[in-house]
């Protein structure tokens, strides 16, 4: 019984910590652009997350995220893969020469649209997602002029977090047999 209920502090405590590892990307200092010469895929990774679209569809500047350069979407996704929950960003214009215009972004689930939501960049803000924008292995971004994104705020799985605390509970019970 002692093993089973360290299993189980063990398994609660990894649940929380990896909780506590939730995604904050805010573009300052960003590093490095990768491209790709075969395909021309660009990807950007900050705080276990990546970014990633044609090189031509965003470039991290110092405190925010620039995109809407053409119509050509880019996707935020965990590094590694997984799903991932959105909590918050924030959004504005980006004088590109051609006005405001619109930003749309698409949550995903396993190649299926499961969220969805048009954002006006003459009246940008913060904006906060509700529940229908967790559990997505990828959110997509594409506008029709220019934007700035800054401050995504993101949780990893929770799901991922039980299934950790199962398979420790699990070993711990066969190693005690």
């Amino acid at each position: 019984m002692n093993r089973f209920l360290s299993a189980l502090t063990l398994a609660a405590a990894l649940g929380s910590s990896a909780a506590a590892q939730a995604g904050f990307v805010n573009f300052d200092n960003p590093g490095v652009i990768d491209i790709d010469n075969n395909t021309g895929i660009a990807t950007y990774n900050e705080a276990g997350y990546v970014i990633s679209g044609p090189a031509a569809s965003f470039l991290p500047l110092d405190g925010a995220m620039v995109g809407g350069f053409d119509t050509t979407p880019f996707t935020l996704s965990l590094l590694g893969g997984g799903m991932f929950g959105l909590q918050s960003i924030d959004v504005a214009g980006y004088d590109l020469g051609f006005g405001p215009g619109t930003l749309a972004l698409v949550g995903v689930l396993g190649g299926t649209q499961v969220a969805s939501l048009s954002i006006d960049l003459a009246h940008a803000g913060s904006v906060l997602f509700d529940s229908s924008w967790a559990q997505l292995t990828s959110v997509s971004f594409s506008a029709t002029s220019g934007f700035a994104l800054d401050n995504i705020a993101t949780v990893p799985e929770p799901g991922s977090f039980a299934l950790a605390g199962a398979a420790l509970l699990i070993a711990a019970t066969r190693r005690r047999r």
